[in-house]
């Protein structure tokens, strides 16, 4: 029985983007083909990773609560960095044990870094942090990654199995924290490493969405069906933007008879909202003006020796003459009891009254 194996897979390519300065690298099977700084040459074919830079993000390995989202993970750094969660974008390295490792980075820092690719036009696929380049280390060893003369890297794994990284500037000198006392270490020097973790399995930290495409295949007779559909919704969609076009043209007269020409639609709101103001302010003056209608009223009608001999209304102020036995009466009262104010002016054989709508609105 002949056995068929399946085609192996051809190896990829890989583009790494490492910016603060930008830098970078072009690898294929784990050997570095070319690197430089800036922007890199265009290449068909490969695929693109952006590297964040280990000085500029965080590694915690911290307990991993039954049913923990993807967007919850920040929520467990906020204590620790001090950082709002929304101001964080939280990838994930490992998952073993009951244990998460995550990387954390400024989440306007990741956009901006995007923003360059995109303007590049070059489609980042994965994202990892630089300490994930490094190889996986056996307990109780370490890499020392001397990236530049100010800078080393330094990712190690204790015996007990708990990960570590670390970035050590070169002004703090050579003192090591202690968990890094007991590790072997193997000190590789250079802009990119010179032995790689596999990175066709690597995990990305951030999920990049891409747009899937759509593949339609038809049968002949099925494109002119499909020509005929696309015909129908381009008619109606020219029908449905000729009647939005036709209601707007509508709502413009209207508003322009309401309010007059207006050259905005925010100005037409402003002049509705006066409008509508004013026209409350003057539903309830005449709510005031009823009210004290109805209470004078009933007070000239208890006294035998009050008359009404002129009222005048101009929309804000009403204006009485009246003619009785004396010039004092309940004027302050039935104002209160309308909400209103009123001045008192002695006139020929009685009082003149002005009751003020507006000043109490």
């Amino acid at each position: 029985m002949k056995v068929e194996r399946w085609p192996r897979r051809p190896p990829q390519r890989w583009l790494l983007l490492r910016p603060q300065p930008w830098s970078w690298s072009r690898l294929e099977q784990g050997r570095l083909l070319a690197s430089g700084l800036g922007r890199p040459p265009q290449e068909p074919g490969v695929k693109v990773a952006l590297i964040l830079p280990g000085s500029l993000c965080s590694h915690f390995q911290l307990p991993a609560p039954p049913g923990l989202k993807r967007e919850e993970w920040p929520l467990l750094l906020e204590d620790r960095l001090l950082q709002a969660a929304e101001e964080l974008a939280c990838g994930c390295v490992s998952r073993d044990g009951g244990q998460l490792a995550l990387v954390s980075v400024a989440q306007a820092r990741l956009d901006d870094w995007l923003q360059t690719c995109a303007e590049w036009q070059l489609g980042v696929e994965r994202c990892w942090a630089e300490f994930q380049l490094l190889p996986t280390t056996a307990p109780g060893s370490a890499w020392c990654w001397r990236r530049s003369g100010d800078l080393s890297l330094f990712k190690g794994c204790t015996a007990e199995g708990r990960q570590h990284w670390l970035a050590w500037p070169a002004v703090l000198g050579e003192g090591l924290p202690s968990a890094w006392g007991d590790m072997a270490l193997q000190v590789i020097d250079g802009d990119w490493p010179v032995q790689w973790a596999e990175l066709d399995r690597l995990p990305s930290l951030f999920e990049q969405r891409r747009a899937r495409r759509l593949k339609l295949a038809l049968a002949p007779g099925q494109w002119q069906v499909a020509a005929a559909c696309l015909l129908l919704a381009a008619i109606w969609g020219g029908l449905w933007l000729n009647q939005q076009w036709r209601q707007a043209a509508l709502y413009q007269a209207q508003v322009a008879a309401a309010v007059g020409p207006v050259s905005t639609p925010r100005q037409a709101a402003q002049l509705l909202k006066r409008q509508r103001q004013a026209e409350d302010e003057r539903q309830l003056r005449l709510r005031q003006l009823d009210a004290l209608q109805t209470q004078l009223a009933g007070w000239l009608s208890a006294q035998a020796g009050w008359r009404l001999s002129a009222a005048q209304f101009d929309g804000q102020r009403w204006t009485l003459r009246l003619h009785g036995p004396a010039t004092t009466g309940p004027w302050q009262t039935l104002a209160s009891e309308a909400g209103v104010t009123v001045s008192v002016a002695e006139a020929d054989d009685g009082v003149s009254l002005v009751f003020d709508l507006g000043a109490a609105s």
